[in-house]
């Protein structure tokens, strides 16, 4: 993401959020053995920043035939609200927009935001501050430090190229589906996020690791570099 000087570069507030909370590691995970994706939680983060969260039902007017919203922020109340109706990796990406926005954009006291289910889901929002907030949301949920561990320990390559080999070891007899998909379609990406099996090893998939839908993890791997054609 192309960033201006008067903007604030969401994978870096995102960076420096996690080194504050593995600061206070000792602080917020009492007695734990503190992991290095443990800080990738917006549960915490959230409560870091001195926001309480709580989840119910949440709708524009606040009656249950009204439109539901995924979540909003009350900065008065320093509360986060987020709707139990969502799949747990949609609340997940929505409070961690939610983060994200406390973070970047000062203001309004009250932000309501629709369900977010990661990356380009359903579609790009128009709103520039939505599109840093989704940004962040996937910095924060997938950094690149461990995505490129992980990746390591998956695949064990540093990256993965499109190629006949490449595409055989993820698709076996339908390789050649992948080697046609058009770019700049994640296809190739997608598959890379949901694979299991590679090289004789099998292994969780990247985004159920992360807990991320897999196109917020075929982004990922895209603009870190990891894959690529």
């Amino acid at each position: 993401m192309i960033v201006s000087k008067n903007q604030i570069d969401p994978e870096q507030a995102a960076r420096k959020l996690q080194m504050a909370l593995w600061d206070r590691q000792c602080t917020l995970w009492p007695g734990e053995n503190v992991k290095p994706l443990d800080v990738c939680d917006p549960w915490v983060a959230a409560k870091h920043l001195g926001f309480e969260v709580q989840e119910g039902w949440l709708s524009s007017d606040g009656a249950r035939a009204g439109f539901q919203i995924g979540g909003f922020i009350n900065r008065p109340a320093r509360l986060i609200a987020i709707s139990d109706e969502q799949k747990p990796r949609t609340k997940l990406f929505t409070l961690a927009h939610e983060v994200g926005h406390l973070l970047m954009h000062p203001g309004p006291h009250h932000h309501r935001e629709l369900p977010m289910h990661g990356l380009t889901e359903p579609r790009d929002p128009a709103d520039p501050k939505e599109r840093q907030a989704n940004q962040f949301a996937a910095c924060f949920l997938v950094p690149e430090k461990q995505l490129r561990l992980a990746f390591l320990a998956c695949f064990n390559e540093k990256s993965l190229k499109l190629t006949d080999t490449v595409a055989w070891e993820l698709l076996g007899a339908s390789y050649a589906s992948l080697l046609n998909s058009p770019y700049p379609s994640p296809s190739f990406e997608r598959v890379v996020a949901q694979a299991q099996r590679f090289g004789g090893r099998h292994f969780g998939a990247l985004h159920d690791l992360f807990r991320v839908s897999p196109t917020t993890m075929a982004i990922r791997l895209r603009e870190t570099g990891l894959v690529y054609r």
